[in-house]
C-alpha cells in the first residue's frame, strides 16, 4: 500500500493526496512543493501520513517533491506581490475592453509557469483580445476561469453576520442548492438582507438544521390543522420544534363569561401523544 500524504492549497478546502516516501518526515501544517496537473505549487499538510490501498486510487498519485526551504518562502513573498500587480493590470484592461466581467483573484503557480485569473460574470465573455494582451505583458500562460458568484465569496473571503469567518472559506468542500424551504421550515423571517450571504445567494448555513426541522416536524400537526384536545377543539397556530411545544387557540364559546374571546393553550410535546394529538403523516 503506498504511503500517502493530504495536502490543502490555498483558496481550498479539498484535501488532495500525494506519495510520500519515507526520507521525508512530514508534520501538519509542514508546507510541501509538489507537482501538479498544471505545474508547481505548494500545499499544506493536513494529514502527515496514512496508507492507501491500491484499488482506492482513481488516478496515478504523484509525489511530494521535498518540503518548503527558506528560499520557497521568500520566493512565495515575491509571487503575492507579482499577483497583487498582475491583479491591478488586469482590472486596467478589463476597463479598457469595457468587458461585463468582476475579477476576483489571481494567482501564479510556484514556477511561474501560468497566471490564472477568476473572474464573476453573469454571462459569456468574449476575452480572447485580453488574453492576448496579457500574454504580451507577463510572457507566460494565461488562463482565465469564469466562476460562480458563491466560488467569488469563497476566495475573497469574508466575515458572515454571525462574526465567523466564511463557510465556505473555512471547511464547505463543494457548494450544495439552497433553497427558501429551508428557511421557511425553520420559521426564519424572510428577509432577503438577513437570509443573503455575502455573495447575495441564499445562506450555506440554512441547510444545516433544515433535516432536523423537517423530521421534528413529523411529530407535530400542521399549522392551522385543527385538533382535538383534552379543553376542547382548537386550530393549531403555532409550532415551536425547539422548546418542543404547540399553541391552540380553542374555538370560542359565545356562551362563556369572556365574550367569546379565543383561549390559547400551550401543550408540550410529550402530551400530543395522551391527548391523541397526531401528524398528519402519523395518521
Amino acid at each position: 500500500m503506498p504511503k500517502v500524504t493530504g495536502l490543502k492549497f490555498a483558496k481550498t478546502n479539498y484535501i488532495y493526496y500525494f506519495k510520500i516516501n519515507n526520507k521525508i518526515i512530514l508534520k501538519k501544517g509542514d508546507i510541501c512543493l509538489v507537482k501538479t496537473a498544471i505545474g508547481l505549487d505548494l500545499g499544506k499538510v493536513v494529514i502527515p501520513y496514512k496508507y492507501i490501498k491500491n484499488n482506492e486510487i482513481d488516478t496515478p498519485l504523484k509525489n511530494v517533491l521535498r518540503k518548503a526551504n527558506k528560499e520557497d518562502f521568500k520566493k512565495l513573498e515575491i509571487i503575492k506581490q507579482d499577483e497583487i500587480n498582475a491583479s491591478n493590470i488586469c482590472k486596467e484592461k478589463i476597463k479598457k475592453y469595457k468587458l461585463p466581467m468582476k475579477l476576483v483573484y489571481v494567482k501564479y503557480l510556484f514556477d511561474k509557469s501560468r497566471i490564472i485569473f477568476y473572474f464573476v460574470s453573469t454571462q459569456r465573455i468574449d476575452f480572447r483580445e485580453l488574453v492576448k494582451e496579457l500574454t504580451k505583458i507577463f510572457k507566460t500562460k494565461i488562463e482565465l476561469r469564469q466562476i460562480g458568484v458563491r466560488d467569488g465569496a469563497k476566495l475573497i473571503g469574508g466575515m458572515g453576520i454571525c462574526g465567523r469567518e466564511l463557510c465556505c472559506v473555512s471547511y464547505i468542500q463543494k457548494f450544495t442548492p439552497i433553497h427558501i424551504n429551508m428557511a421557511k421550515v425553520q420559521k426564519i423571517a424572510l428577509n432577503q438582507s438577513k437570509i443573503s450571504g455575502l455573495c447575495g445567494r441564499l445562506m450555506c448555513c440554512l441547510s444545516y438544521e433544515s433535516e432536523f426541522y423537517k423530521e421534528s416536524l413529523k411529530k407535530y400537526p400542521k399549522l392551522r390543522d385543527n385538533v382535538e384536545t383534552e379543553k376542547g377543539k382548537g386550530k393549531v397556530i403555532e409550532i415551536n420544534v425547539l422548546k418542543k411545544y404547540i399553541i391552540v387557540e380553542l374555538e370560542s364559546d359565545s356562551s362563556s363569561k369572556n365574550g367569546g374571546i379565543k383561549k390559547r393553550i400551550k401543550i408540550p410535546e410529550e402530551e400530543l401523544e395522551k391527548q391523541g394529538i397526531k401528524s398528519k403523516s402519523a395518521k
